[in-house]
């Protein structure tokens, strides 16, 4: 554990959020947000003791940030004190839909980690059976991955001390290991190859195209507009046949299917995507909660006569290539590439496949994950989540009111699962120019 206001650098992926924070202070794009909705009786008490010994364990909730003349750092409180609030609402009319406006509202209220702590955690009780643990985060101090961990915690002590069981040592990592870690890669060949990877794969970089037709990025506004849908289990299993007999991955399936949706839309046959990656390798890095979440450019070249099999079988190596260098930050690419403003050129669509956590319970009880923001929303962006223990998919399609309608991320939505969907039955020596015509 870091000394007491020891100062720690940030990580690449934090300096980047930093870096969008301080252009807009008082904008909660960069917050968040996610509840656990617990089916059972809980013992409140129970929750609210493995919340914080949780906590105390993850040492990036406990961060603060500051900033001098050399540029950001954070430091750990050992000792941080925080409420965690009950929110009664089992006398409301809709328990449901009053804890779906409190988090709405919720969403809209920043959080300042230079003069706070960078989370607030409240629970909602809903019935006698029945709870959501909500979690609001800035995103500088936690990304999706850690927060699986986080959560992962919470539900081992409560159903350790529950059971009397030994809850066993802090599982995680600290945070200076984790900084000092990500310090080694930056000065190793490791960090050398990978940017003579990304030099190559971008060289000469396609004419970038944004789904909204704007010719420049937009900023973060404070909030997105969100189309979800489920995508059932009968449809799921049938793209699952499909990346088997392609030899590829349910992923790499979802990723083609916006390729193809980019293709229609922009009319671009060389086209980049943006592909959100974890950034983590090594045991410190996946055993450490904290923000070290990149994202990077998927290059794909979409063309009419290709075969559906050869538009997979190529987007999977182009996918194979970005994972095995998904460490080089998204900080350092605009100077490789001689890009001064990246806020001159517009954001191609970006694609977030979420990884299947393991089955969350307290107890007994069985616990959901449910995903309210990843944080800021720029332009248009894809979130697959394969959190469903019975095997469909949830599909959320993310747009920046600035740059898009309502009816446009509906479009939108639907064009991308008309794709999807049409992957699951296709033949895969068909080209791929002959999808359009099923799925306009």
């Amino acid at each position: 554990m870091p000394a007491r206001h020891e100062r720690l650098p940030l990580t690449a992926a934090q300096t980047w959020v930093w870096l969008a924070q301080q252009a807009q202070p008082q904008n909660p794009a960069h917050k968040a947000a996610e509840y656990l909705d617990v089916r059972g009786p809980v013992d409140v008490a129970l929750v609210e003791a493995a919340v914080r010994r949780a906590v105390a364990e993850a040492e990036a909730f406990r961060i603060r940030i500051g900033a001098d003349e050399r540029g950001p750092w954070q430091v750990v409180d050992p000792a941080a004190a925080w409420p965690l609030p009950v929110v009664d609402l089992r006398d409301a009319a809709d328990p449901w839909q009053q804890a779906q406006a409190w988090m709405a509202a919720d969403l809209e209220q920043p959080l300042d980690p230079a003069s706070e702590l960078p989370f607030r955690m409240t629970l909602l009780r809903l019935a006698a059976d029945r709870c959501l643990l909500h979690v609001a985060c800035h995103h500088i101090a936690m990304d999706g991955y850690g927060f699986s961990l986080f959560a992962q915690r919470i539900a081992e002590h409560y159903t350790a001390w529950e059971s009397e069981w030994d809850r066993g040592a802090n599982p995680f990592g600290s945070l200076r290991a984790l900084v000092a870690d990500e310090i080694g890669y930056l000065g190793s060949d490791r960090f050398q190859r990978d940017r003579e990877y990304w030099l190559r794969e971008l060289a000469e970089l396609p004419e970038i195209r944004s789904l909204s037709g704007a010719p420049h990025r937009a900023a973060p506004c404070r909030n997105f507009l969100r189309e979800t849908e489920t995508v059932p289990v009968a449809v799921v299993d049938r793209l699952r046949e499909q990346a088997r007999r392609s030899r590829v991955s349910l992923p790499t399936l979802a990723m083609a299917a916006l390729g193809v949706h980019t293709h229609l839309v922009t009319g671009s046959e060389d086209l980049l995507l943006e592909l959100t990656v974890t950034g983590r390798q090594g045991a410190i890095a996946r055993t450490t909660p904290g923000m070290l979440s990149n994202t990077l450019p998927l290059r794909l070249r979409v063309r009419p006569e290709m075969s559906v099999a050869e538009l997979l079988r190529h987007t999977a190596e182009r996918a194979r290539g970005l994972l095995q260098h998904q460490r080089y930050p998204l900080l350092y690419l605009p100077q490789d590439l001689g890009i001064p403003d990246m806020s001159e050129i517009p954001q191609p669509p970006a694609i977030n496949i979420m990884g299947y956590d393991p089955p969350l319970r307290f107890g007994q009880h069985p616990v959901t994950l449910h995903n309210l923001s990843n944080g800021s929303v720029e332009d248009f962006a894809l979130n697959v989540y394969q959190r469903c223990a019975e095997g469909s998919l949830r599909i959320d399609s993310n747009a920046s009111p600035a740059l898009y309608r309502p009816e446009d991320v509906i479009a939108h939505h639907r064009g991308f699962l008309d794709v999807f969907h049409a992957l699951a039955d296709v033949d895969p020596e068909q080209p791929v120019g002959k999808l359009a015509p099923q799925i306009v």
